[in-house]
């Protein structure tokens, strides 16, 4: 029983998950169509009717359920078509059940086409969804004649008015929204610049924040609602302990002056202040101010106008400073007449100290942070890179490692050869291949760039190789007719260019060019940051190339070139396993030299090995990418041919026997030919085991010695072969 259940369990999922519901809407189109789903089936109880209905009805439930989920922000397109088509179905289904194009329940058509119309997030969706309705307007109302036209206009209309009015209105209400949204983010960006929470250059970043500006972002806003509170509750004690009738803190931005936190008559206050008013003295001596009986004179800048409120007579306004720079300024005044003693301006002296001190813990807070992120995402590029052995590991993880790092839109990683004085780009990263805002093409021009190769001269990334120095030197800016690469490959659109040089020890192994379309991507602390991660850059490269260095030495034979015997063995292990999943053939060729012995005892054994090297050459020249060539040991050599049966491989064996034949080599005793032996074994024809297949290439290889040699024998062809096969 509980085999079944499972089996039943696994056979739903099977269904819900593939194409079960474009299954259960063509059934319903089906039955609308042939006219099954119709009034009189309905009164009449049809079984097959019933049972199409349940299994919609099932199908919609369950669609509709997806839609409520919280996964719901994750739909695709496809799940988004497939719930207006059963939405749209099922009232057709409706229409048709209750008297056609003539049902009550007809407009609900049109209320569909409008709804549908709106939470739509596809285009080519919403239009798929319309020409749906007009083909089951048509099948529904075969027989009504021209009422199918007037329905379908007045379905036109529903969805003209829809992308007219309702559409718009849409597009308004959201637009309103995101310029709310982003008018919230500038000011919280400029009152975290105003109190130095984040960097000038990152409050002036564009729109399109990448994550680490948000995350910064992020930073700043928790120390600005900080700074808030508390400034709010230090002014309303003083106020509260003087008895004042405003306390208040400005603030310098830029050049203006803004009103950041105010204890008093909010209507009688104003957040943009027109100019620092009889606080202008301050500005150009930035010591404390008091006033008294101001019946007659100007009110403090950050009150309104059009106040009603009673007259303002005595003000005490203290500066706020850091290494002699005006900061902002904290301003208590009172009405009726009442001078602000000696004491009390101490206190409210001591209270300006107290609020430039939770201005500066919070900043100390968020360079903190701010360093601890920054620390993080240098340990992650750092952990990153230190698991790469591979050279293409090493170029994407050196790619996200600098990713952590700093925003760019085009990222090459170079290589020097310091004895040939040339640099070739080895990989290239653009994540925004195309940046609709700046009118670039990333994509386009890494494609120019790609394998590159160019020699060393007056562009940033030679300069930068010679000189082991990032260049730009002082500044990240160039202009748009610099020389990076080379003369015809400059990046004109470039606002920010970092390379950086890849320094092991006394050797440089190439560069990193970041380029970016923005300014200030790669500030000073950035730049310091990278130039460490370009130093592990350099240790992974020369560590992947070691590692290939040595894995080409444990799968490569020193003096030809060829695979090793080793090596051999594991390649012909993984052809033997794909073999026999798929049902292919495959065929082994073993070969050796012809009196190889006789051309050492002759000519030497470095004419030897020039000889072995020779041949190598031939074989590796003339196979396929898919096949295995090897030395086997001495002067043998052995083929596996993928894919390939016996009497192809007899014909390739032959070409390369000819051509190894009519080489000419030289010798101080002058020059000679050799010529080569070839014993041909097919699987599964003449064995089906790789260790026996081998001996029964060797079995044909010494029968075509014995033969003469220079020739190529099958083993099927030879007089051991149908004893073998038979036994």
């Amino acid at each position: 029983m509980t085999t079944l259940a499972r089996t039943a369990r696994t056979l739903s999922d099977l269904l819900w998950h593939t194409r079960w519901g474009l299954v259960v809407l063509a059934s319903a189109w089906l039955l609308l169509a042939t006219g099954v789903a119709s009034t009189t089936s309905f009164e009449r109880g049809s079984l097959p009717l019933a049972l199409g209905l349940s299994i919609y009805a099932a199908t919609l439930a369950r669609a509709v359920l997806r839609e409520l989920s919280p996964e719901t922000a994750a739909r695709t397109p496809r799940a988004e078509l497939e719930l207006g088509l059963l939405l749209i179905t099922g009232v057709y289904l409706l229409v048709a059940l209750t008297g056609g194009l003539a049902s009550p329940a007809h407009p609900l058509v049109y209320a569909l086409v409008s709804f549908l119309l709106i939470i739509h997030r596809t285009r080519w969706v919403g239009f798929a969804w319309l020409g749906s309705i007009a083909a089951l307007e048509v099948i529904v109302g075969a027989r009504a004649g021209t009422q199918v036209i007037y329905h379908l206009g007045y379905i036109g209309f529903f969805a003209a008015g829809n992308l007219l009015v309702l559409g718009g209105l849409v597009r308004r209400l959201r637009q309103e929204h995101s310029h709310r949204v982003e008018g919230e983010l500038t000011r919280m960006r400029q009152e975290a610049r105003d109190f130095r929470l984040i960097d000038a250059r990152a409050a002036q970043s564009d729109a399109n924040a990448r994550s680490r500006e948000v995350d910064e972002l992020q930073l700043a806003q928790g120390a600005v609602h900080g700074i808030h509170e508390q400034v709010a509750f230090n002014l309303g004690l003083l106020r509260d302990a003087l008895g004042l009738h405003t306390a208040a803190l400005l603030w310098r931005s830029d050049e203006n002056w803004v009103l950041k936190q105010a204890v008093g008559q909010d209507d009688e206050l104003c957040a943009e202040l027109p100019g620092p008013g009889i606080l202008a003295g301050i500005c150009r001596d930035p010591r404390p101010l008091v006033l008294k009986n101001m019946s007659d004179r100007r009110l403090p800048p950050y009150y309104a106008e059009d106040r009603d409120g009673p007259a303002v007579t005595d003000l005490c306004a203290v500066p706020l400073l850091r290494r002699g720079e005006l900061l902002g300024i904290v301003c208590a005044d009172r009405c009726g007449d009442r001078p602000f003693t000696g004491e009390e301006q101490a206190r409210i002296a001591a209270a300006a100290q107290h609020v430039q001190r939770i201005v500066d813990q919070e900043r100390a807070f968020s360079a903190i942070e701010r360093g601890k992120y920054e620390q993080e995402q240098f340990y992650r590029a750092s952990e990153l890179l230190s698991g790469a052995l591979g050279l293409d590991e090493v170029y994407s993880k050196s790619f996200r490692a600098i990713r952590a790092i700093a925003d760019y839109d085009l990222a090459v990683l170079t290589s020097h050869d310091s004895h040939g004085r040339t640099h070739r780009v080895l990989a290239i990263d653009a994540p925004g291949a195309r940046d609709p805002e700046h009118g670039l093409d990333w994509g386009t021009l890494a494609d120019s760039l790609h394998d590159l190769v160019f020699e060393d001269g007056a562009g940033l990334v030679a300069m930068a190789v010679k000189n082991r120095h990032h260049m730009p030197v002082d500044d990240e800016r160039v202009e748009p007719e610099t020389v990076v690469f080379t003369l015809h490959t400059r990046l004109r659109h470039a606002q920010s260019l970092l390379v950086l040089p890849l320094v092991r020890g006394e050797q440089v192994l190439g560069a990193i060019t970041l380029v970016s379309a923005r300014e200030h991507r790669f500030p000073r602390a950035t730049r310091e940051m990278l130039r460490v991660i370009s130093h592990q850059v350099s240790v992974s490269l020369q560590n992947a190339r070691m590692y290939r260095a040595m894995e080409e030495r444990a799968t490569t034979d020193g003096l030809t070139g060829l695979t090793n015997h080793r090596a051999f063995r594991e390649r012909l292990g993984q052809v033997h396993d794909l073999a026999e999943r798929t049902g292919q053939k495959y065929t082994l060729i073993l070969t050796d030299i012809d009196h190889f012995k006789k051309v050492n005892d002759t000519h030497g054994h470095p004419v030897g090995d020039a000889v072995l090297k020779r041949v190598a050459a031939v074989f590796a020249g003339r196979a396929r990418k898919v096949d295995v060539v090897a030395r086997y040991g001495g002067e043998e050599f052995v083929f596996v041919l993928p894919d390939t049966d016996g009497e192809g491989a007899e014909l390739f064996a032959n070409k390369l026997r000819e051509e190894v034949a009519a080489q000419i080599m030289s010798s101080e005793q002058g020059p000679f030919q050799v010529t080569i032996s070839m014993g041909v074994a097919e699987y599964p024809l003449d064995c089906r085991e790789p260790g026996e297949l081998i001996e029964r290439a060797d079995q044909a290889l010494y029968r075509c010695k014995r033969g003469g040699r220079n020739c190529v024998t099958r083993w099927s062809r030879t007089p051991a072969a149908p004893k073998a096969a038979a036994g």
